[in-house]
């Protein structure tokens, strides 16, 4: 099962060909059916991981987030992600409603990294907006009005200030004691944004939003450790973007949701330079340990079984369908 999560995961083998990687490698004929069965028996094992890993998340002082839409054999709907350095955990929505947001995250002290998306507005903790991603739509503004010189009269200081700050975080990294002493520039650059009139649209729309997010655009020059962009959340999307490029449609939103767990602990490992494998065969269930060499040492066996009283759901299906087929044999003499 180890073996099938790492090679499903990490090198996104499908189902036909990880059953000719059984056979052979290992001399093993595993059914495609048998996969399901494999991943349903990990996330169980490995649920309370899961949580743990979204707890630490909740606890922590900076949480990344994302989100991303796929499209799904019974329907559609949203992953979305939270990131630190030292975690990840992946969550399947049927839509981009963000109220589940101010439940699951009221205990959360620390600061929130995120893109201009609305739902990430009505929060109660401190904010820090992606500023790669105002970047990005203050380039298309340029592109799109090349002759708009009050456009560049806010564009250009606001790029020469943010290029000041990258180079000190370059020289000092991303510590407060350094990056607070460009304070004093932003909230001048703030204050002449506020008093300027500006006649073109494309200006007036860029005024009114820096203005409104003022408080969320420099948050990091406050606090230690906190990035001014929301790269760890876009990089650990972009596996759920592999994934829905290698199964399309394929898969229900119950199959996405476990395959998820999965995930979670993958990119888990991955941004802590964990072995994903090793983690797995360890039989230990919390990380932290496991990158601690806290590892527990026990004798298993040497071919694995289903746990007590565990039913595959393949199994079941059958049995059900020999029950009809019995059902409808007798209802003839039965009449």
């Amino acid at each position: 099962m180890s073996w099938f999560a790492y090679q499903h995961i990490t090198h996104r083998l499908g189902v036909r060909s990880l059953a000719a990687l059984f056979y052979e490698t290992f001399g093993v004929r595993v059914n495609f059916w048998e996969f399901t069965d494999f991943r349903h028996l990990l996330v169980h094992k490995y649920r309370k991981t899961y949580n743990m890993l979204l707890a630490q998340l909740i606890a922590g002082p900076v949480l990344h987030v994302d989100e991303t839409e796929i499209k799904l054999k019974d329907g559609g709907g949203y992953v979305w992600v939270f990131a630190s350095t030292s975690a990840t955990v992946y969550i399947f929505r049927h839509s981009r409603e963000g109220e589940f947001l101010r439940q699951m995250l009221k205990d959360f002290k620390g600061v929130l990294v995120s893109d201009f998306y609305s739902a990430y507005d009505g929060l109660r903790c401190s904010q820090q907006r992606c500023l790669i991603h105002l970047m990005r739509d203050m380039n298309r503004a340029i592109l799109d009005n090349p002759f708009d010189q009050e456009l560049q009269s806010i564009t250009e200081p606001f790029g020469a200030l943010l290029r000041s700050i990258v180079t000190t975080i370059d020289q000092h990294g991303l510590k407060r004691r350094y990056l607070q002493t460009h304070a004093k520039a932003v909230g001048a650059f703030f204050d002449a944004l506020a008093e300027r009139f500006y006649e073109s649209d494309s200006c007036k729309a860029l005024q009114e939003r820096l203005l409104r997010n003022r408080q969320r655009l420099f948050t990091f020059l406050q606090h230690d450790g906190v990035s001014w962009n929301n790269n760890l959340a876009e990089n650990a999307i972009k596996r759920v973007s592999d994934y829905r490029e290698d199964v399309g449609r394929s898969v229900k939103a119950a199959g996405l949701a476990e395959y998820l767990v999965l995930l979670s602990l993958f990119q888990t490992c991955r941004v802590r330079d964990i072995s994903f494998l090793k983690f797995l065969l360890s039989r230990e269930h919390d990380i932290n340990a496991f990158a601690a060499g806290k590892r527990r040492r026990r004798r298993t066996p040497r071919v694995e079984i289903y746990p007590k009283g565990y039913l595959p759901p393949s199994i079941v299906s059958l049995r059900r369908g020999k029950s009809r087929q019995a059902s409808d044999v007798m209802a003839p003499e039965n009449e």
